[in-house]
């Protein structure tokens, strides 16, 4: 790991997979072709993201993060700031716009080219820099994961039914941040056991911004696939804290809006290799 970032890259070299399945929202299953990237081995944490906005305070606005409870970074008179206890906890309640100004920060301070124009909403995947995954390369990485395919767990993961190793680390029954006494609330990144890929909480957990603008697949083979061409819904990955466990599936997909904001959103960062 980066001295600047508290998580680590895990390679995936480029590779031909079965994408989707013949269940709703996942049809119909299609041919793609990836190119070699690197996934975060977690999600990007609260202290990672802090440690952004101190080194770029102009780079987000409250209006990108939602600083109301039950937040891990909240907004103060002086800037944002970062709770106490809370830093190993994942960046929560944050829009995929904000999202994508990290990713620029990343990718600036380790000498690649941004992706994202953030005040245009745009995005060039060709640059070297830091960005979303892709809805392709998250349930590819994914799949190398949980390899049977089957849904996760219910006792291993930190979704609707989590086990009790799980429960012990929400931040209501450790008594950091704002999340209530006995309700479900997100673990620390990479506090479960990594999957057969080495990434943590892949599934559960967090709902994941991916880049991909939400759309129907197709049938025909792709290669790199980058979603729809328009709208402003984005696809997000793995499920959270609050769902079933039948929804915690490498093919499971969600649609949300991009400015959302909302206290079962995270992500992690990709990059080309």
């Amino acid at each position: 790991m980066a001295g600047h970032r508290g998580f680590g890259l895990v390679e995936f070299g480029a590779a031909s997979f079965r994408a989707g399945s013949p269940e709703e929202g996942a049809a119909p299953a299609h041919e793609v072709r990836l190119d070699a990237f690197a996934l975060g081995d977690r999600c990007v944490s609260a202290a990672d993201f802090h440690a952004f906005l101190l080194a770029d305070p102009g780079a987000v606005d409250h209006t990108m993060i939602d600083c109301i409870d039950p937040c891990f970074v909240v907004h103060r008179p002086g800037g944002f700031a970062l709770r106490p206890g809370c830093g190993g906890f994942p960046m929560i309640q944050i829009s995929f716009w904000a999202s994508a100004a990290y990713c620029n920060w990343l990718s600036r301070v380790e000498g690649r080219a941004p992706v994202y124009d953030v005040a245009a909403r745009t995005a060039d995947l060709d640059r070297d820099g830091y960005r979303l995954p892709t809805e392709a390369e998250w349930e590819y990485a994914c799949r190398a994961g949980h390899p049977d395919g089957a849904p996760a767990d219910p006792g291993a993961c930190n979704g609707e039914q989590a086990g009790p190793r799980c429960q012990e680390l929400w931040p209501g029954r450790t008594g950091v941040g704002a999340f209530p006494a006995g309700h479900p609330g997100p673990v620390p990144v990479g506090s479960t056991p990594a999957d057969a890929a080495g990434l943590h909480e892949m599934l559960g957990n967090l709902r994941e911004w991916c880049h991909d603008k939400y759309g129907p697949y197709r049938a025909e083979p792709v290669r790199n696939p980058r979603g729809a061409t328009r709208g402003a819904f984005r696809v997000v990955r793995g499920g959270a804290f609050i769902d079933p466990p039948a929804a915690l599936t490498p093919v499971s997909r969600m649609a949300a809006y991009e400015d959302t904001k909302c206290e079962v959103y995270g992500f992690r960062v990709a990059v080309p290799r």
